[in-house]
């Protein structure tokens, strides 16, 4: 997502995209994104450096670390971002840096609902759904 300097005008540049995840690099590795990455930005040139306010909203897939179900999260992210101006800087490319902060704002852990019961170690039966007759030993 390249802004070229000289389109910043002086009360500012709003950039509104669209873009698939993997056009700033993002794999199902990372994380599973249902819908593309609608992106907002924000940007102003104060002096040498400019500032981009920016906000990320997607629909994620994920998967509950107890009982194995898949569940869906709308996700928003506001970040911003400051680049300093060299004087030979022609634009600046905010994929890299969304990138980055999207893979890092994820949860470490992902809940269906905060009391998921998970599954039996036993039968491997979801406990949500139904109650397994295995002896729990």
């Amino acid at each position: 997502m390249k802004v070229f300097i000289k389109e910043i005008l002086p009360q500012g540049l709003r950039l509104e995209k669209t873009i698939n995840p993997s056009e700033i690099g993002l794999t199902e590795d990372d994380f599973k994104s249902l819908s593309p990455l609608n992106v907002t930005a924000d940007i102003e040139r104060v002096g040498n450096t400019v500032l981009a306010r920016t906000q990320i909203k997607t629909r994620l897939s994920f998967v509950c670390a107890r009982c194995l179900e898949t569940l869906e999260h709308d996700s928003v992210q506001d970040f911003q971002f400051d680049y300093l101006l060299e004087p030979t800087t022609e634009f600046i490319d905010l994929g890299e840096d969304i990138r980055q902060e999207l893979i890092v704002g994820l949860p470490i852990r992902v809940l269906c609902k905060d009391d998921c019961k998970g599954i039996c170690p036993k039968c491997g039966m979801n406990l949500n759904k139904e109650q397994c007759h295995c002896s729990k030993k």
